[in-house]
């Protein structure tokens, strides 16, 4: 049948396709507010609304909002409309659910041996990692880089409420720690949460597709956050991930020769205005905790919770013990205060078979969505991965892990490797465009 200039050719076809773009686009934006929400909702906020971390309360409150919602919305996304998954991304997929598996009977596990209080940590944080990338794997690439490049900002605004912060001494969100210095939070739930944060967006703000200005002008920025965050390993690990990105990332429009000599100038200007930034800083009060870091209680408690082995039984080793007694015995024994180290919560909550059953899904969860990443996603993922064994980050309820994982499933396919969107109302988030014939 004939049709007119700017009239669709086959109605049917065309409702079709305006009905899967738009559960694509509708998906688009559910994932998006779900990942964000999960990031800015934090175990403070949390504890407003149910008994997130406190003592007692019923176990489903013991799992984040995100954590329902990541899940519901990717069985939702899978059966409501079909996947088109290309190249690597289908092994990826089995490999992704495989690890779900795994988790899945890591808990089980945990249950079985009366260790139900680890099942946050692996569910809130490992598990649902998973879930997410899942649910990534189910956006179209550019759709992946845009929620990527959004988590990006986020973590800029963050930055820039943790300068605010600095300035007028006052935190956003709620902190309940009392501290010697005033550490800046912006949008996290802890200073060091706040230092991680800016670490990992040194490295994934170089892969957006701003202008080169607008990138140097993001890693600054976050990396005054990081000054503002107080936090001390996750200042000097910034630092030496500025040194990295400058050493080991590719220069694609220069020659090797010209690279190497371009280099080396650059990295003798930073030298030299890093000094200058440094006496500054120093000057200015602004480093006051690096002095005699060395030695304050912070650093050697890091260090001291480690004795905590020589007071437990071989039982409590291999099969854990109550959080409740755990800290109870660190603080009787040690005279800490808190747990700052992940491999002691871990095999002290779950037991050292759980621990080195979860430590080697984790390894191989990142060395498989790392293969073929940016050089730029591979340093900010060693470099933030540091960051968070300097604490007791990655065996708490948070969403760092989520972050990263996000972060590397939006970024992990370089943009020339991304075939173009082709032409449509909706078709900038979608692999099937609307057909109109103008």
């Amino acid at each position: 049948m004939k049709q007119t200039a700017g009239q669709i050719n086959d109605p049917h076809h065309a409702v079709i396709d305006l009905r899967a773009n738009a559960i694509v686009m509708l998906l688009f934006l559910s994932v998006a507010g779900v990942l964000l929400l999960r990031l800015l909702l934090t175990s403070q906020l949390m504890n407003l609304i149910l008994p997130y971390t406190s003592e007692g309360g019923p176990f489903y409150a013991k799992f984040h909002l995100g954590t329902y919602l990541i899940g519901g919305l990717l069985i939702l996304s899978l059966f409501a409309r079909r996947i088109p998954l290309r190249g690597d991304d289908i092994p990826l997929f089995r490999f992704l659910l495989f690890q779900v598996g795994i988790l899945g009977g890591l808990v089980v596990y945990v249950i079985a041996i009366s260790r139900i209080g680890a099942t946050g940590v692996i569910v809130d944080t490992y598990l649902t990692a998973c879930l997410a990338a899942m649910l990534m794997l189910t956006l179209p690439p550019h759709a992946r880089r845009m929620i990527g490049t959004c988590v990006v900002v986020v973590l800029m605004l963050s930055a820039t409420i943790a300068l605010g912060e600095a300035v007028i001494q006052r935190r956003v969100m709620p902190f309940t720690e009392s501290e010697p210095y005033f550490r800046a939070t912006g949008l996290t739930g802890h200073p060091l949460s706040l230092g991680g944060y800016c670490v990992l967006a040194v490295g994934f703000a170089t892969l957006t597709g701003w202008p080169v200005w607008l990138r140097l002008s993001a890693v600054a920025l976050v990396f005054f956050g990081c000054i503002a965050s107080g936090a001390r390993t996750a200042l000097v690990l910034a630092a030496i991930e500025v040194v990295l990105l400058l050493l080991l990332v590719r220069w694609p429009q220069l020659s090797r020769t010209d690279e190497r000599k371009a280099k080396r100038i650059v990295l003798l200007m930073a030298g030299a205005l890093g000094l200058v930034f440094f006496a500054g800083l120093l000057a200015g009060g602004f480093l006051a905790r690096f002095q005699g870091a060395a030695s304050d209680g912070n650093f050697m408690a890091r260090i001291d919770v480690y004795q905590i082995f020589g007071f437990v039984s071989w039982k409590d080793i291999m099969l854990g013990m109550s959080p409740q007694l755990l800290l109870e015995t660190v603080r009787e024994k040690l005279r800490l205060p808190y747990i700052e180290s992940a491999p002691v919560l871990l095999v002290l909550q779950a037991g050292l078979p759980a621990a080195m059953v979860l430590t080697v899904v984790v390894v191989r969860l990142f060395l498989r969505l790392l293969r073929g990443a940016a050089m730029q996603a591979r340093i900010a993922t060693a470099i933030f991965l540091i960051a968070e064994l300097s604490n007791n980050a990655l065996a708490t309820k948070n969403g760092d892990i989520i972050l990263l994982v996000v972060l590397i499933m939006a970024f992990r396919s370089r943009p020339e490797e991304i075939p173009p969107p082709r032409q449509g109302a909706l078709s900038i988030i979608s692999s099937r465009p609307l057909r109109v014939r103008v």
